[in-house]
């Protein structure tokens, strides 16, 4: 993956970012992700991260400044339809949520939902 070369925490000991609690009300893993947010904050590749976090599925550790809770948020809100401002921030189809390459316009239908809608399904 081309992006982890451009990554912020490429060079920090991985441990930080992998807390030997989720419970980040603990005081060790709180403030395990206040470090790691602070990296994360200054990451030139944040997006591209916490894209690949949310759409792999990862279940431990800090992806992008977030919490294992907080990826399982936005995937239940993407699964419900609800786009996330950052992982999301290209167009989608909103019928499906399929992605669209630009230059097409946030709100278009893609071609099969189109074609469902064409039919009345």
């Amino acid at each position: 993956m081309g992006w982890q070369q451009h990554a912020a925490c490429r060079d920090t000991v991985p441990d930080l970012f992998f807390p030997t609690s989720d419970d980040f009300t603990a005081p060790e893993a709180a403030r395990q992700l206040l470090v790691a947010g602070a990296v994360c904050g200054r990451c030139p590749v944040r997006r591209e991260c916490l894209t690949y976090a949310v759409e792999s599925g990862q279940a431990h550790g800090i992806w992008a400044g977030h919490t294992p809770a907080d990826l399982r948020a936005i995937r239940r809100q993407r699964a419900a339809g609800v786009p996330d401002p950052v992982v999301d921030a290209d167009p989608m189809c909103p019928g499906c949520s399929l992605l669209f390459a630009l230059p097409a316009l946030d709100g278009q239908l893609c071609s099969a939902c189109a074609e469902r809608q064409e039919k009345g399904a």
